[in-house]
C-alpha cells in the first residue's frame, strides 16, 4: 500500500502538507505527525492549510509552524506550492474541501499525494491512498511511519494520539476496533501522551460565551419525520451577540445526538455571503448521511458527514429537511 508514496519521500527534500478548510484534530494531527517524522529525516516541511489553525488547536502545533492560505495571502503560497517536491493533502479527497485554495493545488496535481480514509469515487492522484476501512488519517499516517521504521515518539505519537481520539468520538463511534485500540495502546506508551489531557483539550474546553451560544442553538431545536430527525442552528447574530468563537461550537451537534428517538442530526451554521455549512450525523446504521451530504455537494462518511449550500439559513434547511425524506422511507 505504502511503496510508491515511501519511493516519493525518499527521492525527495521538500515537502508541503495541507488539510481541508475549517481543520479538525484528525487533519491537524495528520498534517504535523507526518511534518515531524520527516524533518527527523532532514526533509524541508511546510504545513499550509486553507485556514489558519484555530485557537482550539493551537496545542497541536506549540511551535507555530503551521500556516493559513487566509493569512500568508495568494502570492505567498504559491510560492510555497512551487517550492515544494511533494504536497500532501491529509484528511480530504476532493479538491473543493481545500477552498479558497484549491485550484492552485490542483493544478499542481502531478506532486500531491492524498492519503484520506473518506469515501472517493475516485483517487485525485494516481499515488492517493484512499482506505474507508481506516478510522481516520491519523491511523493511516501510523500505518505508513510503521511501514517506513520510523520512530513515533514525542509530537509525533501525540499528534498521532489526538487525531485518532477525534475521529473515534473518543473510542465511541463504530470506527472503533482492535486495530483503533492497538494503535492507541502503542502511543499512550509514550510519555508524551496523556489519555486525560488529550481528552480535556478537545472535548472539555468552552467558554462561558460557548455555553451562552449553546443555549442559543438550542432554542432552535425542531424535530421531522416523528421526531427522527432533530435539527438546530447557529446564526451570524448568536456568535456576535455571545461572543463565541466558531471553533467551540464545533462539538453543539453532539449535544442532539442523545436525544430518542432522533436517528438523524443536522447542525446548520450560518458563515456569510449566503452559505451555509450542514453538518449531519446518523445514529442508525440504516442511514447514510454520506448519500444525503452527496445530494447538498458534500461528502464524508456514512455516519458523519457536511456540506456547504448557497441560500439563507431557512431555505437550506427547508431543503434540505426535504431531501431526508429518504433516509426515512419517505
Amino acid at each position: 500500500m505504502w511503496d510508491a508514496v515511501k519511493k516519493m519521500i525518499a527521492a525527495n527534500e521538500s515537502f508541503l502538507f495541507c488539510t481541508h478548510r475549517d481543520p479538525d484534530a484528525d487533519g491537524v494531527g495528520s498534517e504535523m505527525a507526518l511534518s515531524l517524522a520527516l524533518r527527523a529525516l532532514g526533509k524541508s516541511c511546510v504545513v499550509l492549510n486553507p485556514d489558519s489553525l484555530p485557537q482550539t488547536l493551537s496545542f497541536l502545533d506549540p511551535e507555530r509552524t503551521v500556516r493559513g492560505f487566509d493569512a500568508v495571502g495568494a502570492e505567498q503560497s504559491r510560492r510555497l506550492l512551487d517550492k515544494a517536491d511533494v504536497i500532501f493533502l491529509l484528511d480530504a479527497s476532493q479538491w473543493s474541501r481545500l477552498r479558497p485554495m484549491n485550484d492552485e493545488v490542483s493544478t499542481r496535481a502531478d506532486k500531491v499525494i492524498c492519503i484520506d480514509h473518506h469515501p472517493a469515487q475516485r483517487p485525485l492522484t494516481p499515488l492517493s491512498v484512499i482506505r474507508e476501512d481506516y478510522s481516520s488519517a491519523g491511523e493511516l499516517i501510523f500505518d505508513l511511519l510503521k511501514d517506513m521504521g520510523l520512530p513515533l515518539e514525542g509530537g509525533v505519537a501525540f499528534s498521532l494520539y489526538t487525531a485518532l481520539v477525534k475521529d473515534t468520538g473518543c473510542f465511541r463511534f463504530d470506527n472503533t476496533n482492535k486495530r483503533v485500540f492497538n494503535m492507541a495502546t502503542e502511543l499512550c506508551s509514550y510519555d508524551e501522551v496523556r489519555p486525560s489531557y488529550v481528552y480535556e483539550r478537545l472535548f472539555e474546553r468552552s467558554s462561558i460565551a460557548g455555553v451562552k451560544a449553546l443555549g442559543r442553538v438550542l432554542e432552535t431545536l425542531e424535530f421531522a419525520y416523528g421526531d427522527r430527525l432533530a435539527h438546530i442552528s447557529l446564526t451570524t447574530d448568536i456568535l456576535e451577540q455571545t461572543g463565541a468563537t466558531v471553533e467551540e461550537t464545533d462539538n453543539f451537534v453532539d449535544v442532539i445526538r442523545a436525544l430518542d428517538p432522533v436517528k438523524l442530526c443536522i447542525y446548520f451554521r450560518e458563515l456569510g455571503g449566503g452559505r451555509i455549512k450542514a453538518s449531519f450525523r446518523s445514529k442508525s446504521n440504516e442511514i447514510n448521511v454520506n448519500n444525503l451530504a452527496v445530494k447538498m455537494g458534500g461528502g464524508g462518511h456514512v455516519r458523519a458527514s457536511g456540506a456547504v449550500i448557497e441560500g439563507t439559513l431557512a431555505e437550506v434547511i427547508a431543503r434540505v429537511v426535504e431531501a431526508a425524506a429518504d433516509c426515512f422511507g419517505h
